[in-house]
């Protein structure tokens, strides 16, 4: 009797406790494969069900409403002993690195057709265990380095259908044991084949449906592809036009290649200064191997090229070369030609020398006062910030009232202007400094003075010139003829608005540059004067003594005779 009770209430407990097959609704709960299986499809559950049975093996939520697998998702309900995880078109558009963790013996997870843009590298770590993987459908775009963690026991990975652009070539350096590999249609141009040279068992590599571009990129995985025995679709080119739709097997290795591109340093337009020295550099890219050629105005000209590199496909290569002392024979433009089997591709540069042009201002003589100068201000350079200003003057006056008139705007005194005078003329060689050792003839034409400028580089800033010379009507006096010359670099795009009256002159072809300022030489004539002044004395010196009684006081001193008018020749000197 005791027996029979003990045995009704075993039959009572058991009766009681739950039966892991009496799953909530909607799900059901069954056998299958011999696995104990919660199938819960398209019933609407927008997170990891709970009230499941922890000794689930298998569950299926494909179909519905999961946007996001927190940390710990499963094991934080009790499914620790999860197998297989189908999450099939759930919605999820975000998994946590930890989502599956202490799932230790998982063997198979598909998150097909879902809205997954990236994956942590770790998100499988730990679920060594781990045999089949499907992430079809979800828009990764790119797989970098490492993407999946360790997983010594992965065979299947398909991602088909993903959109993949970019597959870095060591995405799959921990997927030692992979046998199947699926990318099917994703947007994939080329591939690296070090991507695949860890695979020891890899089977099958589906790769048809994909653009790929068949130039030098592609090359090396193209060969060794092809090579393997892994196709068993023939993949087509997509790109460029003129191997499209052609299979790889049907194109010849050496086709896959790529277009010369070329790069000139410095770019477009070099100024260079004559008699110095000049380098033009060619970046060249392209495979196979371009050859370079330099062109001046058209001619093949020698140059030098340094070493060649590559890497994943272009090589880079440099064409260097150099002038030396430049001159106009050296202006015009040069040009850079690459070519290999599939195309060739150029860049021109362009070598310029300041140009010179000279301008004759507004002139005017008078008997009464010479000035000769012009002062240049405010010519502004380019890069270097260099103002030229040269201005050279002369004054002579015929009476005391006008000189002391004039003191009062120049700080030199009377001795003070003779010694300049002497420096200028040692300076230039015309055998006096004085202005009035030129003679009274020269007072009607007086020589024309030239004064050069020169500019760097545009752009060009311009200032107006005196307000003096703007007009068309003389300012009151008179002044010497003047002549400038400028050193610029002239564009022919330039708006000659932009530039003042003295420049707005037509672009010469050639320019001839000098370099230096032409100023006219004197003949050489016996001095009437020395350096400090007139003779004073019986012994011909200029030094002055105190008159005593019986000598009488020098008041004025008779003016020398004229100099014979000598024309004269111009001297380039080096202001």
């Amino acid at each position: 009797m005791a027996t029979f009770s003990l045995l009704m209430l075993a039959v009572a407990v058991a009766l009681a406790a739950p039966d892991w097959t009496d799953c909530p609704a909607p799900c059901r709960c069954k056998w299958s494969s011999g696995k104990k299986t919660a199938l819960c499809k398209e019933a609407g559950f927008i997170g990891i069900p709970g009230t499941l049975d922890g000794d689930m093996q298998v569950l299926d939520l494909s179909g519905n409403s999961i946007s996001k697998l927190p940390k710990a998702a499963f094991k934080s309900v009790g499914l620790i002993n999860l197998q297989r995880i189908y999450l099939k078109n759930a919605g999820v558009s975000e998994v946590h690195r930890d989502t599956f963790k202490d799932l230790i013996i998982l063997v198979e997870v598909d998150l097909s057709h879902n809205q997954i843009t990236s994956l942590h590298p770790d998100t499988f770590r730990g679920n060594e265990r781990l045999r089949e993987l499907y992430l079809n459908g979800n828009p990764l775009r790119q797989l970098i380095r490492a993407q999946f963690p360790p997983l010594p026991h992965l065979r299947t990975l398909e991602l088909e259908d993903c959109s993949l652009e970019f597959i870095n070539k060591e995405a799959f350096i921990h997927l030692t044991a992979l046998e199947t590999l699926k990318l099917k249609y994703n947007l994939l141009q080329n591939l690296s084949e070090a991507a695949f040279m860890n695979f020891g068992r890899l089977k099958t590599l589906s790769l048809d449906g994909n653009p790929w571009r068949c130039d030098c990129e592609l090359r090396g995985f193209r060969d060794w592809f092809l090579a393997s025995k892994l196709h068993s679709v023939s993949l087509t080119c997509s790109q460029p036009d003129a191997l499209s739709d052609r299979l790889w097997e049907d194109v010849p290795s050496e086709e896959f290649a790529c277009s010369p591109q070329v790069f000139v340093h410095p770019q477009q337009q070099v100024q260079a200064e004559a008699g110095g020295n000049v380098s033009f550099s060619c970046h060249v890219m392209g495979d196979p191997e371009p050859q370079v050629s330099w062109y001046y105005e058209g001619y093949l000209i020698n140059h030098t090229s340094s070493k060649v590199e590559a890497e994943e496909g272009l090589l880079d290569k440099w064409a260097n070369i150099s002038v030396y002392n430049v001159s106009d024979a050296d202006v015009g433009l040069y040009t850079c030609v690459a070519k290999n089997i599939l195309d060739s591709a150029s860049a021109n540069v362009s070598l310029v020398l300041p140009e010179v042009v000279t301008a004759t201002t507004l002139s005017k003589s008078d008997t009464t006062i010479v000035w000769w100068g012009l002062v240049i201000v405010s010519v502004a350079v380019g890069f270097s910030g260099v103002i030229a200003m040269i201005a050279v003057c002369c004054v002579r006056g015929r009476n005391a009232n006008q000189m002391r008139n004039m003191k009062a705007s120049v700080s030199f005194t009377d001795q003070e202007k003779k010694l300049l005078d002497v420096s200028i003329a040692t300076t230039t060689d015309r055998g006096t400094g004085s202005c009035e050792a030129l003679g009274p003839e020269l007072e009607l034409m007086d020589p024309p003075v030239h004064i050069t400028i020169e500019r760097e580089p545009l752009p060009l800033a311009v200032f107006p010139p005196p307000p003096e010379f703007s007009g068309s009507v003389l300012p009151p006096g008179a002044y010497g003829n003047i002549f400038i010359s400028v050193s610029v670099s002239r564009d022919p795009s330039l708006d000659v608005s932009r530039c003042p009256d003295l420049l707005d002159l037509s672009h010469r072809p050639k320019p001839v540059y000098h370099g230096m300022a032409t100023l006219p030489r004197r003949p050489h004539a016996v001095p009437q004067y020395d350096n400090m002044g007139p003779r004073v004395t019986a012994g011909g010196s200029s030094t002055l003594s105190l008159p005593d009684t019986a000598a009488p006081v020098v008041t004025e001193l008779p003016r020398p005779p004229p100099t014979p008018y000598v024309p004269l020749t111009p001297e380039f000197v080096s202001l």
